[in-house]
């Protein structure tokens, strides 16, 4: 499957996550790192999900899915270990026209979730296509390597620049000079070379 790589804003969204083990615990806190407003319904939730409703960052629904679950809700996320609860949300959810990522279940999902390196708002994603979420991962754990800190600096110089040059009569080219000049600037420091 030919997967149409989008980058979501879901800030203050309602996403649904339907189950309460490792896998699910890994996709409640990308959703959370993108500031999602995030339900989980699981029959047993993992002692960091239960804290993280104890904590009031979550809203932790300890009880068995039940149809109709996933109704009012901009995507869910099936990662329960049963297979059926799985299918029914994927089912519901696309009945509905709601984004839904099965765990391990490509056919059954509408999108998936790739694997992030962020620096600050810089984020790059890694995707196999679902085919290989160990190559994924392992790609991007080289990339954390090379995407340091100072990419987010970088990021962040930038959109100063392109802020202020916004508000100048600027010919394209003359735009992409100044922001080249800026990334050189930055490869220099990055590269430890002297001017």
């Amino acid at each position: 499957m030919a997967c149409y790589p989008v980058m979501l804003n879901i800030e203050g969204k309602r996403c649904l996550v339907v189950g309460g083990g490792s896998v699910a615990l890994r996709k409640i806190q990308g959703l959370l790192e993108c500031s999602a407003r995030v339900t989980v319904i699981a029959p047993f939730a993992n002692e960091k999900i239960r804290k993280l409703g104890e904590d009031g960052r979550i809203r932790l629904m300890e009880r068995n899915y039940m149809k109709g679950d996933v109704e009012g809700y901009f995507l869910a996320v099936a990662a329960s270990d049963d297979r059926n609860v799985n299918k029914r949300v994927a089912l519901e959810a696309s009945e509905r026209n709601i984004l839904v990522n099965v765990a391990d279940d490509l056919d059954l999902s509408s999108f998936i979730v790739p694997s992030v390196v962020r620096r600050g708002e810089l984020a790059v994603a890694v995707s196999t296509g679902g085919r290989s979420p160990l190559l994924a991962k392992t790609l991007r754990r080289k990339l954390e390597n090379i995407l340091t800190d100072e990419y987010e600096e970088l990021l962040n110089r930038l959109w100063e620049a392109r802020e202020k040059v916004k508000a100048q009569e600027l010919s394209e080219e003359e735009k992409v000079k100044i922001y080249n000049g800026i990334i050189q600037d930055y490869k220099l420091v990055c590269d430890g070379k002297e001017g």
